[in-house]
């Protein structure tokens, strides 16, 4: 068993989640339930590894080894059914950094790229910085979850959309995309000659009775019109050590890519590649344990909102450790509710406007914690709105 009721102590690590509080969100004491990493014990085996490669040590120029592209190959084979080559990969620092480098290398100044909203702020960012126009397609909410609204998905793609950025799964609403909604997406951008970039950072995190299915696996298609960005990041809290991948099957689209990353000298540090080989060789049964605790989490999220805090919407997610909360019925302008769960609930939650301006009236809630620390900041919650 693993120690996930065990919070680790993380002020003044220089870690985002508690150390920048104050610089965010003008309180250094706030409960930090915002941005999207956990606060557990990392995988013991990782641990070890990192403190072994530091022990009478040179930190000089390094490479991926073959038990890194091992490790990667096998451990996407295993898990979602990914067949994988070591040409397939390459790599880069980030996620975020993947799909700067993707627009940049497979776009051109004009090209248009499209998103579903609410969606992960970086998906707006990285498109509008190297003045890409975007095209927003607005997900629709369901009577049990969001869903895409493939009438306007489609009308946006014929709009002249060159790149299509996915969130599979989803962030910040936690749907996990079926097979046959994942066909239609791969149908209609062939038919308008639309590139898919799939963000699929979260595609280990996935709740019972669900099956995150990998883009490239979609259809031969797929594979032609498709790349995946992905990292063990979110996976194994790693995204300190900046070790994240591009999965491209199409050698013409890889070629593109890999010419401006040689152009910027962009490469993964040793501990990078270290930490991704590890984890995904010796971390399955650590997330298996992981997994059943954040789907408890998101249960007893739920749960307490339906029984203490009626007013407040909530789906039940199908992946991630992320919840996305409706705060809408209490009628306040969102800066009036930000100000009021900074001042009054004393938590810090994100901000559902910088996920689109369907975000209004909500808020993002990390549930990558201990449930003690969850309670407690629902309970706040539940002081400052529950009058």
């Amino acid at each position: 068993m693993y120690e996930f009721d065990r919070l680790l102590a993380r002020k003044g690590t220089h870690c985002s989640k508690w150390d920048a509080l104050e610089q965010v969100y003008g309180n250094p004491d706030l409960v930090p339930l915002w941005v999207a990493d956990m606060d557990f014990p990392v995988l013991p085996e990782l641990e070890k590894a990192l403190a072994a490669r530091s022990v009478n040590s040179t930190f000089g120029y390094t490479f991926a080894g073959e038990g890194y592209y091992k490790s990667v190959t096998d451990w996407h084979l295993k898990r979602n059914g990914l067949s994988l080559t070591k040409e397939d990969i390459l790599d880069v620092p980030g996620v975020v950094c993947g799909l700067s480098f993707v627009i940049a290398a497979l776009t051109g100044p004009e090209d248009k790229v499209l998103i579903n909203t609410p969606v992960y702020p970086p998906f707006f960012s990285v498109p509008k910085s190297q003045g890409r126009p975007l095209l927003l397609s607005p997900l629709r909410r369901g009577k049990e979850r969001y869903e895409i609204d493939f009438d306007d998905f489609e009308a946006k793609l014929r709009e002249g959309a060159k790149a299509f950025i996915f969130c599979s799964p989803h962030n910040p609403v936690g749907r996990v995309w079926e097979k046959e909604e994942l066909e239609n997406i791969v149908k209609l951008c062939a038919r308008y000659g639309t590139l898919i970039v799939s963000d699929e950072i979260h595609s280990d995190l996935i709740f019972s009775g669900h099956k995150h299915i990998p883009i490239l696996n979609v259809s031969p298609e797929a594979r032609d019109i498709s790349l995946i960005v992905s990292a063990p990041s979110k996976t194994f809290n790693v995204a300190g050590l900046k070790a994240s991948m591009l999965l491209v099957k199409n050698p013409d689209l890889r070629k593109r890519i890999r010419t401006l990353l040689d152009q910027f000298h962009v490469g993964v540090g040793l501990f990078g590649y270290k930490a991704a080989e590890v984890v995904y060789r010796e971390g399955e049964k650590w997330l298996e344990e992981l997994l059943v605790y954040l789907e408890d989490n998101a249960k007893f999220v739920v749960s307490f909102l339906e029984s203490r805090l009626p007013r407040v919407g909530a789906y039940l997610p199908e992946s991630t450790y992320l919840m996305w909360l409706d705060f809408s019925a209490y009628g306040l302008t969102q800066e009036a509710l930000m100000g009021k769960m900074r001042k009054e609930a004393r938590v810090a939650l994100n901000d559902g406007v910088t996920f689109g301006k369907e975000g209004k009236g909500h808020v993002r809630l990390n549930i990558g914690t201990t449930r003690a620390l969850i309670q407690e900041g629902l309970e706040k919650i539940e002081a400052a709105f529950g009058k």
